[in-house]
């Protein structure tokens, strides 16, 4: 926000405003104190003695007063508001300085807030990363998955492939057990007829076919689904190569 320019829209009515005051209370305390002593001062002439020159006295005080009821009021009316404009210029100019001091400040400050919201970012990103391929390493120290995926089948007999398979599957799936506990997102039995209550978690149950109108919705259950009940796999590291899923290995001989 400007401080300069909000102060010069809000402010400059209110000083104009209290200068106005100021000068209409001081005008009436003038005018009604002239008339005061003008009236008294005229009735102490009028009594005094038949020597004083009572018509041409009268024509100066008459003078007298017609100029500082004529010229004081606005003069003073220029003196006010004179001050009151070199007040609101001084304001002004306050705030202004005040505004290009914090200003450097304030960007700073969000300039800082933004470089550590995108470091969060990153940071998230890369953990969810890791967590990845920390699974990735799991399946492969337990049950060499990765090792079964990079072969080239092509070499091999449906036979041996079999036999490599059935091994991996068993290992894969007792390190399944070994670390998580799954669970049929739905109960029934594929095949069977369901219904979608409306409120279902649209990543949990996945709607095909003909999807319209809102729920509940009828349909042929394809696949129970498959959610984590139980999960404890090994304890993420804080140090390694995010690249790293399984180290080498060499044996000296």
């Amino acid at each position: 926000m400007n401080i300069g320019k909000t102060y010069s829209r809000a402010s400059f009515i209110s000083i104009f405003l209290v200068i106005v005051l100021l000068l209409a209370l001081v005008d009436a305390a003038f005018y009604f104190g002239m008339n005061t002593i003008f009236s008294k001062l005229t009735i102490s002439i009028k009594a005094g003695t038949g020597k004083t020159d009572l018509p041409g006295l009268m024509e100066k005080i008459v003078h007298t007063e017609n100029l500082l009821r004529y010229y004081f009021i606005p003069v003073s009316a220029g003196v006010f508001l004179l001050f009151g404009l070199l007040l609101w210029l001084y304001l002004r100019s306050f705030y202004g300085k005040l505004e290009a001091h914090t200003r450097p400040q304030k960007i700073q400050s969000k300039q800082d807030d933004e470089e550590q919201k995108a470091a969060e970012r990153k940071r998230n990103e890369l953990n969810h990363q890791r967590l990845f391929l920390h699974l990735l390493t799991v399946f492969q120290r337990e049950g060499r998955l990765i090792d079964f995926f990079s072969e080239n089948l092509e070499l091999y007999e449906d036979s041996q492939i079999g036999a490599a398979v059935r091994n991996i599957h068993e290992n894969c799936k007792k390190t399944m057990a070994k670390y998580m506990t799954l669970k049929s997102v739905l109960e029934q039995n594929e095949g069977e007829s369901v219904t979608v209550e409306p409120g279902f978690d649209p990543g949990s149950i996945k709607l095909t076919g003909n999807v319209s109108g809102e729920p509940p919705f009828t349909g042929t259950l394809r696949h129970r689904g498959w959610r984590v009940s139980k999960l404890d796999l090994p304890k993420l590291s804080d140090t390694g190569r995010l690249q790293a899923i399984s180290p080498a290995e060499v044996e000296i001989q």
